[in-house]
């Protein structure tokens, strides 16, 4: 598949250069926390788009580790390392860093074998539509611009964010989710949505919400786009302050269009240290 024919998620506004393995990513606030520093959806958007760019092929696997968290103004270099190439398959390394300091690095695969038979073996959740469910009032008041103005989010199920403090929940969560400007389709715009498992966590723990992300896992089943998508979360385990989640993705019309499986530090409040 040529370059040109691969989706591009318009929002990161990745760079092309004169190597065609290597971009570079003006962080700004649109791609940022309300805190101010990169969303871990961005690293693995950014990682996917690269990696998809240098190869030509289209995306099946990434992992993201996050070691640093660049700041609005601060240009990311990405780096792609084609590791091997086979005939339907091509596995990458992608790093990402500001001024040779690594802020992310990802393992990808990519996979141009034939669609064939699909059929994934769980069923979408019962709940309602997105117009039927309530608005995911942010919580993270900073009054600074950030990711938050491009990603509109419902409440599909639970109680979730400062609604689950002091009430741990143990059934079904679930988040409906849709971009700006872009449908939800391959593991970039799957990759963004998803970085949403401290959210679980901390409402399966009944804490006030906060965490920061080790790592995240996309594995992409489905990449035909939906305007809308529910993230089904849930919660796997928690030691050491350190939280497992895993998030199904589902389309609109009931789809499984991927699975993320994500670690992350949960915190009370992001303002704390490590």
């Amino acid at each position: 598949m040529a370059d040109d024919q691969l989706p591009q998620f318009e929002l990161l506004e990745l760079e092309s250069t004169s190597d065609s393995t290597r971009f570079t990513l003006p962080v700004r606030p649109a791609l940022c926390t309300p805190f101010q520093f990169l969303y871990g959806g961005t690293g693995i958007a950014a990682s996917v788009e690269a990696s998809e760019r240098a190869t030509g092929r289209p995306l099946q696997w990434i992992t993201t580790q996050f070691l640093g968290s660049p700041k609005p103004g601060m240009v990311v270099d990405i780096d792609v390392n084609v590791a091997v190439t086979g005939r339907a398959t091509t596995q990458t390394q992608v790093s990402g860093s500001v001024n040779g300091e690594v802020m992310f690095t990802s393992l990808c695969a990519h996979n141009v074998r034939s669609d064939g038979d699909a059929e994934a073996f769980r069923d979408m959740p019962d709940v309602p539509s997105p117009q039927d469910s309530p608005s995911f009032d942010e919580f993270f008041d900073t009054g600074s611009q950030s990711f938050f103005d491009h990603f509109h989010r419902r409440i599909a199920a639970g109680r979730l964010a400062l609604d689950a403090d002091g009430e741990p929940q143990t059934g079904l969560l679930g988040i409906w989710c849709r971009l700006d400007g872009a449908s939800i389709s391959g593991a970039a715009t799957q990759g963004f949505v998803a970085d949403l498992g401290p959210l679980a966590l901390c409402a399966r723990l009944g804490i006030a919400p906060g965490g920061t992300s080790l790592d995240n896992t996309i594995r992409v089943v489905d990449p035909s786009p939906s305007d809308w998508v529910l993230i089904e979360l849930e919660a796997d385990g928690y030691h050491r302050a350190v939280g497992h989640s895993t998030a199904r993705i589902w389309s609109a019309d009931g789809r499984l269009m991927g699975v993320a499986s994500q670690s992350a530090i949960i915190r009370r409040s992001h303002h704390q240290t490590s």
